[in-house]
């Protein structure tokens, strides 16, 4: 068996980091395919679209670049966006860094729709009795607490040994949990694309309008309640 090369290897981890990346933050949705005169889009020698009903995936805020992609049941067609072709809430990839024949622009919208609220907990600290982990200095049979002047007096002299012990105790910053309301705003992207020829702009050869599916911001965490040490 031919072991793989150390630049090989490497080129293979940074290939799947990449493909992790721009998977990332990525939205589905579908929409409405509009071509000129209802006639298929020949994108490329191999890739061609067809008017009608078709799903969408693309990434509104890539980190390197993402994959725009439309598909159907009869067409399946997929380019690569560099975010440099991005610009606010839109991005235009021309036909000579794509090697399709046509350029594309993209834009998008927020529409925002209900908000929602869901308890859930949270971990948190606060003073209370509890079971800790704590460092202790045993020195020639006498222990001393982190934190205080002797342990630090004391700290690297011959025969002393740090430990690290569990006590149960009052301390100031024991383990907890507490019930909180968290609260999302609900919205969808409304997406628009053109295809237009690279040298006549003004009359896109086909058009989509579509939306993502909904997805959810978090707005706000409110506490409810104290927090409770255990």
């Amino acid at each position: 068996m031919i072991s793989p090369s150390p630049s090989a290897a490497r080129g293979a981890l940074l290939a799947f980091l990449l493909l992790g990346l721009t998977g990332c933050g990525g939205l589905t949705g579908k929409g409405y395919l509009f071509t000129r005169d209802s006639q298929p889009l020949q994108l490329s020698e191999d890739a061609q679209l067809r008017q009608g009903h078709i799903e969408l995936e693309f990434h509104p805020d890539p980190m390197w670049s993402a994959d725009l992609r439309l598909h159907n049941e009869r067409s399946d067609f997929s380019v690569s966006v560099p975010s440099s072709a991005y610009q606010g809430r839109s991005f235009f990839l021309a036909s000579r860094e794509s090697g399709l024949r046509y350029d594309i622009q993209a834009r998008w919208r927020e529409s925002k729709e209900d908000k929602v609220e869901r308890d859930s907990s949270e971990n948190c600290v606060a003073p209370g009795f509890c079971s800790k982990t704590v460092r202790r200095l045993k020195c020639a049979g006498k222990t001393y607490r982190s934190g205080t002047d002797r342990y630090e007096k004391h700290l690297g002299d011959e025969g002393c040994q740090e430990v690290l012990v569990t006590e149960n105790g009052n301390f100031p910053d024991c383990p907890g949990t507490r019930s909180v309301r968290n609260r999302y705003q609900i919205y969808r992207l409304l997406v628009s694309l053109e295809f237009t020829e690279p040298a006549n702009k003004r009359q896109p050869l086909a058009e989509f309008d579509g939306e993502s599916q909904r997805k959810e911001r978090l707005l706000e965490t409110v506490a409810q309640g104290a927090c409770r040490t255990y």
